[in-house]
């Protein structure tokens, strides 16, 4: 779907723009992404973006507009920035293109933020931008990268934390050159960006049939005053212990049954395999984390609505508290949720596998093959 359609400006024959002969005329900036995560991004770069620029010493209006085009996929989940380009010339003839993609990119050990190539061709890896602020890391990362392609005359556009210090060769070659992450922590980030594109509260209605089973056993906890006793006589200790051990149990039974674990078969990188693992279990862990507070919310409003405070003290031998109430719908919470994985087993492995990085990787490469 597109959010807007722009003429495009000429460019001379070696890909750059030719600002003698169409000082006046526009230059039109595509932005283009996938859909998810990656097209709010995408949205939120288009509105940043400025309305001119200095070239050459003249003022030249840009056009920014955007549009969902499916980036290809290649054998390795990570097209080159020419295939990209072919794609998106296919639907729109862009002067300038942009494209934000969720695939994670990385130069060695160092994630990769920003990639140009050709003066005509950018592309942002939003994984690489972390998880919190990662519209406005995004934003500023594509001010830099429009600042490299169209050669801008104002300094001043030039975002500092993105000096030109800071681009290096690409290793794809093709002149391309690419921005690298200072942090000593990028690794991590990127592992925890890959997560907050999987968007792992998607899980949660996923994983309907585990929570309703979940719901179902916790429902013993605030009718059975044997587990009222329990919970009262249980340190803060052992009741984190078995939440800790609920929530591991229910993470665990979503992966492994449904094959989201990958293996030196299907990705023969060490490395890589450990992120995409990595962000597989993070989401898994997160989703199951985000079921377990809503369970725990439930449970606890349930048992105050059911359970009197009198009747509470006589159950416990002494006067109740709010912290009793507490660790009864922590205690029954997490028995619930071991009783819940099981029925996440009945869930839908293709929302579940969809969540994950290493499933759309997996549609990316037999589409390459298909396609080839």
């Amino acid at each position: 779907m597109h959010f807007d359609r722009s003429a495009s400006a000429g460019r001379d024959n070696t890909g750059h723009h030719d600002t003698t002969d169409a000082d006046d005329s526009p230059l039109s900036v595509g932005v283009v992404s996938d859909d998810g995560f990656a097209s709010n991004v995408a949205s939120a770069i288009i509105e940043k973006l400025p309305d001119h620029a200095m070239i050459d010493g003249h003022r030249r209006e840009l056009r920014v507009s955007g549009a969902s085009v499916p980036l290809p996929p290649t054998a390795t989940g990570a097209a080159p920035l020419g295939q990209w380009l072919a794609s998106v010339q296919a639907t729109d003839n862009y002067d300038i293109v942009l494209c934000v993609s969720e695939v994670p990119r990385r130069l060695g050990s160092r994630p990769v933020i920003a990639e140009i190539r050709g003066g005509t061709t950018g592309a942002l890896y939003v994984p690489s931008f972390g998880t919190l602020a990662v519209r406005r890391r995004a934003v500023t990362a594509a001010l830099a990268v429009l600042h490299e392609l169209i050669e801008a005359d104002d300094p001043s556009r030039q975002p500092r934390r993105y000096s030109r210090s800071r681009w290096a060769p690409s290793d794809s070659g093709e002149g391309a050159e690419v921005l690298l992450t200072s942090s000593m922590f990028g690794r991590t980030r990127l592992v925890s960006g890959m997560i907050r594109c999987n968007r792992p509260w998607r899980l949660v209605p996923t994983l309907s049939g585990a929570l309703a089973a979940a719901s179902a056993a916790s429902a013993f906890g605030v009718f059975y005053a044997s587990i009222w006793q329990m919970a009262a006589s249980m340190s803060l200790g052992r009741l984190a212990m078995i939440g800790v051990t609920a929530v591991m149990a229910m993470t665990v039974w979503v992966i492994f049954p449904n094959g989201l674990w990958e293996k030196r078969s299907f990705r023969s990188s060490t490395i890589d395999r450990w992120m995409y693992n990595a962000a597989t279990l993070g989401t898994v862990l997160t989703g199951a984390l985000c079921m377990y507070a809503l369970l725990f919310a439930v449970v606890l409003f349930s048992a105050a609505v059911v359970i009197s405070p009198d009747f509470l003290t006589t159950q416990i031998g002494r006067d109740a508290t709010l912290g009793d109430y507490f660790a009864l719908a922590w205690l029954a919470a997490s028995l619930g949720t071991v009783a819940g994985a099981v029925g996440s087993s009945v869930a839908d492995r293709e929302d579940i596998l969809g969540a994950t990085y290493g499933h759309r990787e997996l549609i990316r490469r037999e589409s390459a093959t298909a396609s080839s």
